[in-house]
């Protein structure tokens, strides 16, 4: 009886419920694994949405897109395109391109050099990356160009340039 109360006798823990502890850790383990499972295919279906196309030197090719948009590329000129159901995404890589927007208010057309967001609807305008800079000239309509926290409303007839931050 004495090492009953014995504050010297070593204590022992008892191992929790096995059934608690399996609960637990199937929750650390099987709701991420879930988690990826479901999610993992739906970036795979958004990354083969990316389709890119790009000219070499002395090349240029026209490109009409599904919505009815044309992009026209100049030499050595690379852009990757991104369409879903929601909007529509141009990202112009290097180069220079034409851009004439085929109007769809259901989905808002995008497109970006650098830092330079552009948003268009019904216009036509070229985009240019040069060395440390990026050029949009409008040709038609209006374009809504946003760089760092600025917003600027180009209208047909006008240039900006821009200074590319890396």
């Amino acid at each position: 009886m004495a090492g009953r109360y014995d504050s010297s006798a070593e204590h022992q823990t008892t191992p929790g419920n096995p059934r608690m502890l399996l609960a637990a850790l199937l929750l650390l383990v099987g709701v991420p694994l879930l988690v990826y499972l479901f999610l993992a295919p739906a970036q795979n279906e958004q990354a083969a949405d990316v389709e890119t196309y790009s000219t070499v030197s002395a090349e240029q090719r026209a490109l009409r897109l599904d919505d009815g948009s044309e992009l026209r590329l100049q030499e050595n000129s690379s852009v990757a395109v991104r369409y879903s159901a929601e909007q529509r995404r141009v990202q112009l890589l290097r180069g220079e391109v034409l851009f004439i927007i085929a109007p769809d208010n259901a989905r808002p057309f995008w497109a970006q050099a650098g830092t330079l967001r552009l948003r268009a609807d019904a216009s036509a305008f070229a985009l240019q990356m040069g060395e440390g800079v990026v050029a949009l000239e409008v040709l038609e309509g209006s374009v809504r160009a946003q760089s760092g926290g600025g917003v600027q409303t180009l209208n047909a007839g006008e240039r900006v340039e821009l200074a590319l931050s890396r």
